[in-house]
């Protein structure tokens, strides 16, 4: 003659709601698993249809940025550091930029390179500058200091601005000897010029998938222009990610 443990009633009465919790995790881990599959087969899809479409795109991956990284609405600068146009807009649209947009966290503003050889021989030092101070973390200080005029540019003005954004003389030195960043300048053009820039600044305004940073892009605006004229591309860019 046997006896049932007394212990299994009890053992029953977790052992079954720690079973439908399991299988509930399991479930809902699976159903994650299954929609992040589902959103990068749409984003595929999206990606097919828009080639077909001839809507373009522009990957920012790694590229200089000011804004919420969740942000959609992006603006993407190609600009020249010596184009005097370009220097217009740094000093009087830029700031109503930042302080309407971009420090409000309604915008992801990114800057990209596009130095014109032709007109501006020397401006790729500036640029090349610029990166060298990315390099050590402190882009955007060097960045406010280098739109200035053709011809300002020379390396002991380029040291005089490293050393007021802080950066360390002997690494920015061995930095620009190096040359190691003109290859992205250059890339940087090209992609301008597939996307049918003519001129600095060259503006595109659209809709950045936070998770691959690509931009689709809504509007472009060329040259130098009043805040009203990116008050309505940063809108149908917002409208358009809604």
């Amino acid at each position: 003659m046997t006896e049932t443990p007394r212990s299994a009633p009890a053992l029953t009465t977790w052992l079954i709601p720690l079973l439908c919790v399991v299988v509930t995790v399991g479930f809902w881990v699976q159903t994650r698993r299954e929609i992040a599959s589902l959103r990068d087969g749409q984003r595929e899809i999206m990606g097919v249809l828009d080639a077909a479409r001839g809507v373009r795109t522009l990957d920012v991956t790694g590229a200089p940025a000011l804004g919420p990284e969740d942000a959609e609405v992006t603006l993407v600068e190609f600009s020249d550091y010596e184009c005097p146009y370009c220097i217009r807009h740094f000093t009087q649209t830029m700031p109503l930029l930042e302080a309407n947009y971009i420090r409000t966290g309604k915008i992801r503003y990114v800057f990209r390179d596009l130095p014109i050889d032709q007109l501006h021989p020397q401006a790729i030092r500036a640029h090349e500058a610029a990166r060298c101070a990315d390099e050590q973390g402190k882009f955007w200080q060097m960045h406010t200091r280098m739109f200035s005029p053709a011809g300002t540019h020379t390396p002991e003005g380029l040291e005089a601005h490293a050393t007021q954004a802080g950066l360390n003389l002997a690494e920015f030195r061995e930095c620009l000897a190096s040359g190691r960043t003109t290859a992205g300048i250059r890339e940087a053009s090209q992609v301008a010029g597939q996307l049918g820039a003519n001129g600095t600044p060259s503006f595109f305004v659209g809709v950045r998938d936070p998770a691959t940073n690509q931009v689709r892009i809504i509007q472009t605006i060329t040259g130098a222009h009043p805040i009203q004229e990116f008050d309505k591309a940063i809108a149908a860019a917002a409208a358009a990610a809604d």
